[in-house]
């Protein structure tokens, strides 16, 4: 390779670690909003659960929605990104949704996709998809982007279509560690202990299930929302972070390969001189 050769070579490889560097920096700029979004999310979510509860245990006999059935047909809401560039990301999660479905018959099940990236896989692996638009997963999430998505599936549940919903989504454990979670929202399920609540109900325990159920619907999909965009910025800044050291690597061992061609050409162009002057 010649001098000219190696220095377009390094130029290029500089300007791909500038992209990535600043792709790093984007990422981790958006962590900090993200976890702070989560953290409200989840709380609203406890809280309304304290409310389902409340309804639940004061209703006349079982809730629909309260009530497992055995061999369920499943809605699965298979979350994931717009865009690539975020190392394992996806692969872990589509990885763990074909293992978790492969002896399931597809009439049994459905497909949520959230996300362009879940869209096309689900497309591709010809899933049982109940929507046939992209759904984008933007990073200013907004409630109002899945409103009439938690009616459908509420009504879809009380319906008998579906009777267990399902959510696939990579869980933030930490900056440098994304897990896929799957987590059921429908039938709900709660925890052991008895609420103790300090909230008094105008309305009889069959109107507040009822009126809560969508909200709720909507807020646990939204948290996985959030907690997917969390895990999405995390495992991209990891990712450029990786893409940026490489580059700066091989950079070096370019600038390494770059001096000992200029030495060798000096030393050749010397011993001619040489040659030259005794001829």
């Amino acid at each position: 390779m010649s001098l000219k050769e190696i220095k377009l070579r390094m130029d290029a490889i500089k300007k791909t670690a500038t992209i990535t560097q600043a792709m790093h920096n984007i990422a981790l700029s958006k962590i900090r909003k993200s976890t702070d979004l989560l953290g409200h999310t989840s709380g609203f979510s406890s809280k309304l659960l304290d409310v389902l509860k409340y309804a639940n245990e004061n209703i006349d006999g079982v809730s629909r929605y309260c009530e497992p059935i055995n061999d369920p047909n499943k809605l699965y809401i298979l979350v994931t990104a717009d865009r690539g560039l975020c190392g394992s990301y996806h692969n872990q999660l589509f990885k763990a949704f074909l293992t978790e479905t492969k002896d399931m018959k597809k009439d049994h099940y459905k497909v949520l996709a959230i996300g362009k990236k879940g869209y096309y896989f689900a497309q591709k692996n010809d899933l049982p998809m109940i929507n046939d638009e992209v759904i984008f997963h933007r990073d200013d999430l907004i409630t109002m982007s899945i409103r009439s998505y938690a009616d459908v599936i509420k009504k879809a549940y009380a319906d008998d279509f579906v009777d267990e919903v399902v959510i696939f989504h990579n869980h933030y454990e930490n900056t440098a560690s994304q897990v896929v979670q799957k987590k059921s929202i429908l039938p709900i399920q709660f925890d052991e202990e008895k609420v103790h609540s300090d909230y008094i109900y105008d309305a009889s325990p069959e109107l507040v299930m009822d009126r809560t159920i969508s909200i709720y619907i909507e807020a646990k999909i939204f948290e996985s929302l959030a907690d997917a965009k969390l895990s999405e910025h995390a495992a991209r800044m990891i990712a450029m972070k990786n893409a940026t050291d490489n580059a700066n690597q091989i950079v070096d061992r370019l600038h390494m390969q770059y001096h000992r061609a200029r030495q060798q050409e000096i030393t050749s162009e010397l011993i001619d001189v040489v040659n030259g002057s005794n001829v």
